[in-house]
């Protein structure tokens, strides 16, 4: 009988290794690339169509599910809280819905924007930064002899300021036009095309404001349309920029008496805009003042350099050496 131990191999006899070659056989290739119709959804400009259309069936499926249509701001501005939280779900709930289904199942990746771990202190960062800003813009109005405090209104109801004109633009307008405006045209074209475009939209949404005028839409593109591009270009995220957009608002009409967009609203302070409407922004408010697009663009000066430094900006897909995925990370701060 032969065991393991006993067996006697001759020594001119090749001994194969114990390793099967079968291991050491590279694997075949498997195609990893989405199907085509996938690749044919998620073409930039069907992208958002695409969005379109799902705010829109999202918003008529919320009003019939409530029975309830939403109300014209100024209808709205004498609203209890209640009903405004009930309009600002109306208003702000499709559109989150439409932006989720658009990334997760068109784009299919996660939505690093806006993710959960940065919804505190990204929101606050951009709270603090937008009432700053509108501070900083009225502080120089003022110095110019176009701003100036009259009283204070201690029983001025806030929660319309604060709800329909701070919270709910500032969801919306920026998931339209920085979450899927800017990010999906900068996908295809780069960050500064991306700026032009939807700067350039963004300033012609206002014009159907009350008091607009080209001037001052034109000013919106130049200041908001610029800065809160860029900034997001630089943050990578949605929450920064919801909030600065939501501060902005709330502290320029619910605060300092400012006409917000054209819109007066119930404020804290009685104040009065005075002198050339190039200085003071005129009945459309502080966004039609050139003192506060100068403020803006030097802002959007600063978040450019940081975003250079960041790595953040893109260019146009001719110019890429190597594909750049939409999930780059977001940080505030670097």
């Amino acid at each position: 009988m032969t065991t393991e131990d006993t067996m006697q191999v001759p020594a001119d006899v090749d001994v194969p290794p114990a390793e099967t070659t079968l291991a050491e056989t590279p694997p075949l290739p498997v195609d990893q690339s989405p199907p085509r119709w996938v690749r044919i959804m998620r073409n930039p400009l069907l992208r958002i169509l695409i969005f379109i259309a799902m705010t829109v069936a999202f918003s008529l499926l919320v009003r019939w599910v409530t029975g309830t249509h939403r109300t014209g701001l100024r209808g709205m501005a004498t609203a209890s809280p209640l009903a405004l939280c009930g309009q600002v779900l109306m208003a702000s709930l499709p559109i989150i819905l439409a932006y989720v289904l658009l990334v997760r199942a068109i784009e299919g990746r996660r939505i690093d924007e806006l993710a959960w771990r940065k919804l505190l202190p990204h929101s606050a960062l951009g709270l603090l930064a937008g009432a700053g800003l509108m501070g900083l813009a009225a502080a120089l109005m003022a110095a110019f002899g176009s701003y100036r405090i009259e009283g204070v209104n201690a029983s001025a109801n806030l929660w319309f300021p604060l709800l329909m004109v701070g919270i709910v633009p500032g969801i919306t307008e920026e998931l339209i036009f920085r979450g899927v405006l800017f990010r999906v045209v900068e996908d295809a074209l780069g960050t500064w095309i991306a700026i032009a475009i939807s700067g350039a939209f963004f300033g012609l949404v206002h014009f159907g404001n009350p008091n607009a005028t080209w001037w001052s839409s034109a000013a919106i593109a130049l200041e908001a349309g610029i800065l809160l591009g860029m900034l997001y270009a630089w943050t990578r995220s949605l929450y920064f920029v919801m909030g600065l957009h939501a501060a902005w608002n709330f502290t320029q009409g619910g605060v300092l008496g400012i006409a917000v967009s054209g819109f007066e609203l119930p404020s804290l302070f009685q104040a009065k805009t005075q002198g050339p409407e190039w200085l003071s922004g005129g009945e459309f408010g502080a966004e039609a003042s050139l003192l506060t697009v100068l403020l803006c663009l030097a802002l959007s000066i600063f978040a450019t350099r940081r975003a250079l430094a960041a790595g953040r900006l893109r260019k146009p897909y001719w110019s890429r050496v190597t594909p750049i995925p939409t999930d780059l990370p977001a940080h505030t701060v670097s």
